[in-house]
């Protein structure tokens, strides 16, 4: 590690703006808004900061790791280990942690949630409607949001928001808050993961009537990440009777995941069933045409100029993920900023050094190629996997090479399935959406379809 003392912390302001960005819509977003960076030691390669809170729980702790460490790698290209310290007593209080390692055990209590309703000055700014970048990827999610926005209770309910992560979902779920508070003055507005801690603490606490009561009286009910139920029988029972009372008086429910509910592993029938009562929409990977646009409206917002060329170099080099293309202008604002230079291609290739470089090399992958890669792992022939034969050794190759094919071309899926012997739409999203609940749950078959992904990814020599 060659980074010293004052290279990291010139580098904090960027650091801080990239984390605040990763967690805008978070409960954490309150406590890296009172963080600052007061050191590095290069030796033991520790970053320490300052957060001016008495207690920080382990959610927020947690929160807090992971946008920092992303921040950092982003700004920097490695991940230093993170020291917290609460500066109202000056001491770590064993809040020493590994950014890249697992979940600290902290000795403090949990910190409890807030009992008040949502208020209009807890939203992030620049989360609504008016700021989302619409495009084929998420047009049918936004309209949505806005009609549940326009007509609670009534539109969609629940509103079942999915997607991968930093495609929109929170920004989504924020906007539907902000339009809804005129009208209703009592919003509840969490993530699943404050949901349960708050219900592990009720329980400790012997105060389960209340968190009820608390939940049961609001207006309207949103909830992100609602994927982290997976597994929690007890509070999956908790959340299913609050569900079915705020829905039987009429009360909008929204919640957002990672997948769609059948496939969020260990979830109960029922709640799949009842998430399933109302609309269940997508949010996919931007277009190029629709990432430019939100190149050009983060700077906007910034109030600064980037030039064609930059915004190509963005849009093109960051495809996945609209959370890393807004934290993209952020960085090169900031190292504009503090460099003096004007924006141009230059100053964007340095800005984004680390994550150019280990984005994987740009590739025309064929669909050809998937296919010839799946038939040598699985030892099947060419012919027999685009036939019309259904046996299990060939059924399971078969939807592995059309996931592929979805995840690493522009493929349609009418086009899919007319290259795999003639089939139709809705053969290939039943396949693609059985090996992509497979892959949520067989970690064997996620590295093995990570391995594929990387061995088509690799430019040929």
């Amino acid at each position: 590690m060659s980074a010293t003392d004052g290279d990291v912390l010139s580098q904090w302001p960027a650091i801080e703006e990239l984390a605040l960005t990763r967690s805008r819509g978070l409960p954490v977003h309150e406590l890296l808004r009172n963080s600052k960076a007061t050191g590095y030691d290069p030796e033991r390669d520790v970053l320490k900061l300052a957060v001016a809170f008495e207690k920080i729980g382990k959610s927020e702790l947690e929160g807090l790791r992971n946008c920092v460490a992303k921040a950092c790698y982003q700004v920097l290209g490695f991940q230093p280990k993170l020291e917290v310290v609460t500066s109202s007593h000056g001491h770590a209080a064993d809040l020493s942690v590994e950014i890249a390692g697992k979940t600290p055990t902290l000795s403090q209590t949990l910190a409890p949630g807030s009992s008040e309703f949502l208020t209009s000055s807890q939203l992030q700014s620049g989360l609504d409607f008016g700021h989302f970048v619409v495009g084929p990827s998420n047009q049918l999610a936004a309209a949505a949001a806005q009609a549940v926005s326009e007509n609670p209770g009534k539109t969609y309910n629940p509103l079942f928001i999915h997607g991968g992560v930093g495609l929109g979902k929170t920004h989504l779920l924020t906007a539907i808050a902000r339009k809804l508070l005129p009208r209703m003055p009592k919003i509840r507005m969490m993530s699943c993961e404050e949901f349960v801690n708050r219900f592990v603490s009720a329980l400790k606490a012997g105060s389960t009537a209340a968190f009820r009561q608390e939940l049961r009286e609001c207006d309207a009910l949103l909830i992100d990440d609602i994927h982290f139920l997976a597994g929690k029988e007890q509070t999956q029972e908790e959340f299913f009777h609050t569900f079915n009372h705020l829905f039987q008086l009429g009360k909008q429910i929204c919640l957002t995941s990672d997948s769609v509910p059948r496939d969020i592993p260990n979830l109960e029938d029922r709640l799949i069933s009842r998430f399933h009562w109302g609309l269940a929409v997508k949010v996919e990977a931007p277009c190029t045409e629709t990432r430019m646009a939100i190149v050009r409206k983060k700077a906007e917002l910034r109030g600064i100029e980037v030039p064609d060329e930059v915004v190509h170099f963005l849009a093109e080099n960051i495809v996945t993920n609209v959370r890393e293309l807004e934290g993209a202008v952020v960085q090169l604002t900031a190292l504009s900023g503090m460099s003096k230079r004007p924006i141009n291609l230059q100053l964007a290739h340095e800005a984004l050094r680390h994550l150019v470089k280990a984005k994987p090399a740009p590739a025309r992958i064929a669909t050809d190629d998937i296919i010839e890669v799946v038939c040598e792992h699985y030892n099947v022939r060419l012919n027999d996997l685009l036939s019309q034969r259904r046996t299990k050794n060939l059924a399971f190759p078969r939807h592995v090479a059309m996931y592929l094919t979805k995840e690493l071309t522009q493929l349609t899926l009418t086009e899919i399935g007319s290259f795999f012997g003639g089939r139709d739409h809705s053969t290939v999203l039943h396949a693609i959406n059985k090996i992509k609940g497979l892959r949520l749950k067989d970690p064997d078959l996620r590295s093995e379809l990570e391995r594929f992904e990387l061995q088509l990814r690799r430019p040929v020599a």
